[in-house]
């Protein structure tokens, strides 16, 4: 859930910075009707500088005197383009009248308001979404994990877990761990331990070509098996150690070579998957 916290404050305070800038350009903006810009009356384009001359924002027109001579005052759009641009990038919000920052303002906080009920909304449905959408997935695909389930519904990983747990203690969905990874089920009742685990394995590509070569050619050696996945003899070791230890297979040795077959528990368990998947493609289908 860490993530997900760290989500919700990014969005509240997306949310308040947006609100906030309103509140700025309202600030700023506000009575800041700047009248004139004080020029040189011989050279019109020359912005005067002295040390003493400062350009204030006011709510009356500016009329200087420099020296004792008067100086010409301009309005803002009166000057050339590259002192307009100028003078926008050194007080943009000075020229902004009243009215045009609260029609500002008003748009932007009423985006930032739209934006956080539309979001909380979107939040909401999702929640309600979010349960019905796992459970159907593991229905059709049992023993999934984690990162499974993430990719193939596209969620994050702290939204996934939360939801997981959630619906775990309503049992509405129980977890079995196999080598360090957690795996799901629909439910979860009815299912012998054997099964779990058939369909962990079943679940993961390169481990179910290994056991439907064995369960399909019975008394399979090393050197067959790497023959028919197109893999070392050194890799197919590893698999097989693997799946001996957890008991779904069984070796015998002819004096020569070892032979591996699935034990009848692993082979009922398989032959049950094979007809719930070929059941809910088309219940009309029976595995022999």
């Amino acid at each position: 859930m860490e993530r997900e916290l760290l989500r919700e404050i990014g969005i509240v305070i997306l949310v308040v910075l947006v609100l906030f800038s309103a509140a700025v350009v309202l600030f700023f903006a506000e009575g800041g009707e700047v009248y004139g810009v004080n020029h040189d009356p011989t050279n019109p384009v020359i912005s005067l500088e002295h040390p003493e001359f400062v350009i204030e924002v006011i709510d009356e027109e500016i009329v200087p005197i420099y020296d004792g001579t008067e100086i010409k005052t301009v309005e803002l759009w009166e000057l050339p383009p590259k002192e307009i641009i100028r003078q926008l990038i050194i007080s943009p919000m000075a020229y902004i009248p009243p009215i045009t920052s609260h029609l500002i303002t008003l748009f932007i906080t009423s985006l930032g308001l739209a934006f956080l009920v539309l979001y909380r909304r979107k939040d909401k449905l999702l929640e309600n979404e979010r349960p019905e959408q796992i459970l159907a997935y593991l229905s059709k695909n049992p023993g999934h994990s984690l990162q499974q389930i993430t990719d193939a519904l596209a969620i994050n990983r702290s939204t996934a877990r939360h939801y997981l747990r959630s619906m775990e203690k309503s049992k509405t969905l129980s977890a079995t761990r196999y080598r360090g990874h957690t795996h799901y089920f629909a439910g979860g009742s009815g299912i012998s331990e054997t099964e779990r685990l058939m369909y962990i394995i079943l679940s993961q590509e390169k481990e179910k070509q290994v056991i439907r070569i064995i369960r399909e050619h019975p008394g399979i050696t090393k050197q067959e098996l790497a023959g028919e996945l197109r893999i070392s003899p050194s890799s197919c070791n590893w698999y097989l150690r693997r799946f001996r230890d957890d008991g779904v297979i069984m070796i015998s040795f002819d004096g020569v070579h070892n032979h591996y077959r699935l034990t009848s528990e692993a082979e009922a368990a398989y032959k049950t998957i094979l007809t719930d998947q070929a059941e809910t493609e088309d219940p009309e289908i029976t595995v022999s």
